[in-house]
């Protein structure tokens, strides 16, 4: 016979607070548009290393991962103003983000100066390898940042934090 559940008669759950409310619906949207960079970066990086696009296209695709991520820049620095009033996990998401945007970021820069510099560098060995990071970075950035909200969500779903905007909690 297995062991019964037992729970602590100390447990009571969290309640989360309007700022913590906010932040994770602001996490939520940067985690949605993380996930289209990732699907881009994957995209482009497919087409990239299979030598199947023209130089206008290489810049096309860097210049709309430029976009995504000066985006994803600006909706991380209001995350990080509003940091300290959210929850732990909701602060570590937060937190894990920024250096895999900056990589991400650094990625694009340097793809787009070599290409700036000579059209032919698109074939090198050297952008292929800033393509690569630029995918991994933006696939990092993605999972980091979703496996901590799904985290929080959890514990929403399983009862140690109550989500106030549920009115049966």
């Amino acid at each position: 016979m297995p062991a019964p559940l037992a729970v602590a008669d100390n447990f009571r759950p969290q309640t989360r607070t309007t700022a913590q409310l906010e932040i994770a619906e602001r996490l939520d949207r940067f985690e949605s548009k993380a996930a289209a960079l990732r699907t881009q970066t994957d995209h482009y990086a497919a087409s990239a290393w299979n030598n199947q696009l023209q130089p206008q296209s290489h810049a096309y695709e860097l210049n709309a991962a430029r976009v995504q991520v000066n985006d994803l820049g600006r909706e991380l620095s209001k995350l990080e103003e509003l940091s300290p009033q959210g929850t732990e996990l909701q602060q570590a998401a937060i937190r894990e983000a920024r250096p895999e945007l900056q990589a991400v970021a650094d990625h694009v820069q340097s793809a787009i100066a070599m290409l700036n510099e000579d059209k032919r560098n698109r074939g090198t060995p050297a952008f292929q390898e800033k393509v690569k990071g630029m995918n991994e970075s933006a696939d990092s950035l993605y999972s980091k940042v979703d496996a901590l909200t799904d985290y929080e969500k959890a514990g929403i779903r399983a009862g140690t934090i109550n989500d106030p905007a549920d009115p049966e909690a």
